[in-house]
């Protein structure tokens, strides 16, 4: 039964909970009533049961299965099919089983075949610590030199000799007769093999990051640049203001958050679940679920010590993907438990909660998941043997008996779903690639939620001065554009005037956050009507932008009401678009192209200056020229879309950075098909070249870091000129 199932079948059934609602004012009140009720502890013990008794467990015959198969792949030398087989034999593996370590110390030969020898040293080292065989030990450690000889470090691979000799002249290590043969192994090795260049390195810490981005912390303000400071005031709470004159582009926040969740769980192994960094294809598995994988054997401990002990059985059970939120409110929990910061313990409990505006209805569903979430912790781990509670969390429930243990967590449980709800971030992925077609960030782009204390103080812009970007979990916050001194920081909390409309915006942010958004965005007339511009008409009077407000005709900038406008012209222009559509898509290019341009002529006499309809068509015509190889003709109509993308997107876009990336493109085609390389014409194009991508470099860095693909990819871009000239 899915979890959906049981709070509609629960939230029905509580109606008295409902009539209770104005004498409701605190969580432990609500999660009092819901202990009360029969039905929602049977209810949620027994989905805990379904799951429980439904488990995948590991298992030595599976693993062993995967593990021959990894063999027949590695035989026929299909390495990288054959690191897929290992890695899903370690997973099934128990941990104190052979099968694990020896599982890890065959993927290493397998990545050793790859030219992989960093990867390849790193599952030895792995192999090693989970007990791989001391007698066959020698020859990971044989593998383990001819890495470092490839990897041109002949003194490791000089110790790692050394550590060998030592080894094999004990008889309980190796046996006699085996001896003479790994010493004329090791006299074969020479120390003159060609080398090959260690793969780029990670960022691996918060010091790297810091150092990358020249960040001075404040000491006030954790996780904060120094050149900000944390307010409070009656009007706007707790917030955030420039305390001197702040360029755009400065980082304000690195922050590493409190806690996190991975979001896609059927895609669970591609990212690590304690430091969120790209796994690639060799992940540690969780030597006790099959559900949780990680980077390094220490994100593993790491994560173990810290949450994953109590969190493992839930991931064994595969119950974390039902119940949204609330996966996150109990690593938040957990976290508190274990952590020795205080400051941060106390810093969560002032996050806001909107328990008074929040309705009874989502209360209601929010508590049973924190019973459910509390009764988990009673009865499948020692997390209430483990810890004293109240010690550790320390909030004022008025509950201090041992017996209301359960309530007191219940109640925080329940807290910490509500400051989420309004607090988390959204985690994208830096592994994006550049050639997407839009490179702005999406559902799908989004990886996991997480809760940055320090960054989470930002009131919210529908306009914002700020922008978010991540590098693996850090949350790295930039400055949007120029702050002065005393001016406040504001984040958007997702409505952004540039791609909602103020009635669409005002709805979210009084659903979900509940408040009257009154950015400048919001309340000044001429920002008011914003995306109304690009769907607006030529004002005919000043050529400006003549929109449909409240079902009359207003030029938005000489606010001149006239009685009609060409409505036929329109029309025309709609149909001739739909027919080149029909065209293209009978691939009769040349009828399309007649089509297209006829209809441009329409709507840039007709349509205002920034009306998309006319960027659209532009799109279309470029198109048919790059099929017909007509790239001067191409690089024109794109070129003339970028007025219309900066102004409805902002010159600092991920829109502007996709369109230039096409553009570039175009240019880079343009210049390998020409052969007139000393002319003057060439070396413009050329100049103009690099012109853009030096602008989709800067734009690639602003919005993703130099740590990305998309950065990278970039920097492929230049070579490809390179090439080329």
């Amino acid at each position: 039964m899915e979890w959906d199932h049981v709070l509609n079948m629960l939230t029905r059934e509580l109606t008295k909970i409902h009539a209770l609602k104005d004498k409701i004012k605190r969580e432990d009140e609500l999660m009092s009533h819901l202990w009360n009720d029969q039905n929602t502890r049977k209810l949620t013990s027994l989905w805990l049961q379904y799951y429980y008794t439904n488990k995948e467990l590991k298992s030595i015959t599976t693993a062993q299965t995967f593990k021959n198969i990894g063999n027949e792949q590695f035989q026929s030398k299909n390495y990288s099919e054959s690191i897929q087989s290992y890695t899903k034999c370690a997973l099934y593996a128990p941990v104190n089983s052979r099968e694990f370590s020896v599982a890890i110390a065959n993927r290493s030969a397998s990545l050793f075949y790859l030219n992989r020898y960093n990867d390849c040293i790193k599952d030895i080292e792995l192999a090693i610590m989970f007990n791989y065989p001391k007698e066959l030990q020698y020859k990971l450690h044989l593998r383990m030199v001819q890495c470092y000889l490839k990897l041109s470090n002949p003194d490791l691979a000089k110790k790692m000799i050394s550590k060998i000799r030592k080894s094999i002249n004990d008889p309980d290590y190796i046996a006699p007769a085996i001896k003479d043969d790994i010493e004329k192994r090791i006299s074969g090795l020479t120390f003159n093999e060609s080398c090959i260049q260690d793969e780029s390195k990670n960022i691996d810490d918060l010091l790297d990051l810091k150092s990358i981005l020249i960040f001075h912390e404040n000491p006030n303000f954790p996780y904060a640049s120094s050149s900000i400071d944390k307010k409070y005031n009656e009007e706007s709470g707790r917030h955030v203001t420039a305390n001197r004159f702040i360029k755009k582009g400065e980082t304000l926040f690195i922050e590493k958050p409190m806690s996190f969740v991975v979001l896609n769980h059927d895609t669970v192994d591609r990212f690590c679940q304690h430091c969120n960094r790209l796994n690639t294809d060799l992940p540690v598995p969780c030597t006790k679920c099959l559900n949780t994988f990680y980077c390094t054997v220490n994100c593993l401990n790491e994560a173990w010590s810290l949450y994953h002990c109590w969190e493992c059985p839930g991931s064994h059970m595969d119950i974390w993907k039902e119940i949204g939120i609330g996966h996150l409110a109990l690593k938040v929990l957990l976290t508190c438990t274990t952590t020795t910061d205080t400051i941060e313990v106390n810093e969560i409990q002032n996050l806001v909660t909107h328990f008074d505006e929040v309705p009874i209805e989502d209360l209601i569903v929010y508590g049973i998941t924190a019973v459910m979430l509390t009764t988990y912790l009673l009865q499948y781990t020692d997390f209430f043997e483990r810890n004293d509670i109240n010690d550790h969390l320390a909030y004022d429930f008025n509950i201090i008996t041992n017996n209301n243990k359960h309530l007191y967590v219940s109640s925080l449980l329940l807290r910490y779903m509500l400051q989420l709800m309004c607090n988390g971030y959204a985690i994208s992925s830096s592994d994006i690639r550049l050639n997407q077609n839009d490179l702005s960030i999406d559902q799908q782009d989004i990886v996991a939620t997480g809760i940055y204390l320090s960054a989470s103080i930002m009131n919210h812009s529908c306009d914002p001065n700020i922008i978010n970007i991540f590098m693996d979990q850090y949350l790295i916050v930039r400055a949007l554009k120029d702050i002065a001194p005393n001016e406040e920081v504001f984040n958007c909390y997702g409505p952004n005037y540039r791609h909602m409309s103020t009635e669409e915006r005002q709805k979210m942010l009084s659903s979900q956050y509940y408040f009257t958004c009154k950015c400048e965005p919001c309340t000044q007339p001429s920002l008011q009507y914003f995306l109304e511009r690009f769907q607006a008409m030529n004002c005919s009077k000043c050529n400006g932008a003549l929109c449909t407000i409240n079902n009359s005709l207003l030029c938005l900038d000489c606010f001149d009401n006239p009685k009609d406008y060409q409505q036929n012209k329109i029309e025309q222009a709609e149909k001739l678009f739909q027919d080149a559509q029909s065209y293209i898509s009978q691939k009769k290019f040349e009828e399309a192209l007649e089509k297209l341009k006829e209809c441009l002529n329409i709507r840039r006499t007709v349509l205002y200056k920034y009306n998309e309809d006319t960027v659209n068509t532009l799109i279309s015509i470029s198109e048919i020229y790059i099929t017909n190889v007509k790239l001067a003709d191409a690089i024109e109509c794109v070129e003339s879309t970028l007025s219309t993308i900066t102004e409805r997107f902002g010159s600092s876009s991920t829109e502007l950075l996709s369109e230039l990336s096409t553009l570039t493109d175009l240019y880079i085609m343009h210049l390998r098909e020409r052969s007139d390389t000393t002319t003057t014409t060439y070396k413009i194009l050329l100049a103009t070249t690099y012109k853009y991508l030096e602008q989709i470099e800067e734009l690639a860095d602003f919005n993703y870091g130099s740590w990305s693909n998309v950065y990278k990819d970039i920097r492929k871009k230049r070579n490809k000129i390179i090439s080329i000239v």
